[in-house]
């Protein structure tokens, strides 16, 4: 079982809750290389959250195809263009 505390946090006002995760070795070295060991953290607080917003528009495309079918290939090609900020 995780032992986990909550501290007050100082970015966005919110409580951050205190996890024990296991990661493969290499994978933890290289985000410590680039993030720095008081970085970690941060690091994969961003990544969890990247990831959490790629599985919601995930979800928005296929309750939109179960609604109203496939998007037509010129929708899809606007939404590359508008999330690579072009």
């Amino acid at each position: 079982m995780a032992m986990h505390s909550v501290t007050r946090g100082t970015e966005q006002g919110e409580t951050t809750v205190k996890k024990s995760v296991t990661l493969r070795r290499s994978l933890a070295q290289e985000i410590e290389e680039r993030a720095g060991a008081r970085g970690f953290s941060r690091f994969i607080d961003a990544a969890a959250e990247h990831w959490l917003a790629l599985l919601k528009a995930q979800e928005i495309v296929a309750e939109h195809e179960r609604e109203f079918g496939s998007l037509a290939p010129e929708d899809l090609d606007a939404a590359r263009r508008a999330w690579r900020g072009e």
